[in-house]
């Protein structure tokens, strides 16, 4: 019997790994991003996530969720409400929705972060994506309604596989996993660590002026400890 605090771990997790494939498939269709550009994208969009799970680790939620709005700028909205069939019924269904919206957004504000950086996005551009991405993710429900979560998955995997031109793996949920997503927590910890010791030298040899100057040092620091760590 799975604890409600793992139900809210994998809902936050499927959530986060729909909306980028949905994204994904959005980049594709809609705009024609091929698979060589779109790979460039997972890799910086990966690189802003272990920004931000350190982030959030050594400073906090708060400073995680400021140093993101930061990354958009105020280029399109924080939110990306998951569609949902049917309004949630009780607290334990309210509390997985929220959960869900939670990483949702989070997932958004990565993922539009990393088409700004790559692609150039703006506003207008950024606008329709998240549109066509919610549009995805509706027709993930209005299937999974109709005819099963593991056709719907099983449809929506298919899409993002011939966007990228690669197999993609879909998130498993047995106990297996819940280590192994306990693991990388830990890896992060450790990252964040790293990460820290690394800012804070770069602080005491020039004092910054501003707070866009720390979060320039602290994103360099961080980005030359995920090169160190790839070399």
């Amino acid at each position: 019997m799975k604890s409600f605090k793992q139900q809210m771990e994998e809902t936050r997790e499927s959530t986060a790994q729909i909306v980028c494939w949905c994204l994904t498939v959005a980049l594709h269709q809609e705009f024609g991003v091929g698979a060589y550009r779109l790979e460039r994208l997972a890799e910086r969009f990966n690189q802003l996530e272990k920004i931000n799970i350190a982030t959030m680790t050594f400073k906090g939620t708060r400073e995680a969720d400021r140093q993101r709005v930061g990354w958009i700028g105020g280029r399109t909205t924080l939110l990306f409400p998951v569609p949902l069939l049917r309004a949630p019924r009780g607290r334990k269904e309210q509390q997985l929705r929220m959960a869900g919206d939670e990483a949702a957004a989070i997932s958004w504000q990565l993922f539009a972060a990393a088409c700004i950086d790559y692609l150039g996005f703006g506003v207008e551009r950024l606008g329709k994506l998240r549109n066509e991405g919610r549009k995805n993710y509706e027709q993930v429900n209005r299937e999974a309604h109709e005819d099963g979560l593991e056709v719907a998955m099983e449809h929506l995997k298919r899409c993002a596989e011939a966007a990228l031109r690669q197999e993609c793996e879909l998130v498993e949920t047995d106990p297996a996993d819940w280590e192994r997503y306990k693991r990388d927590l830990e890896t992060s910890e450790r990252l964040a660590a790293r990460v820290a010791l690394s800012s804070l030298k770069a602080l005491r040899a020039k004092p910054p002026q501003t707070d866009a100057e720390k979060e320039r040092i602290f994103r360099q620091a961080m980005e030359e400890t995920l090169s160190a760590r790839r070399a």
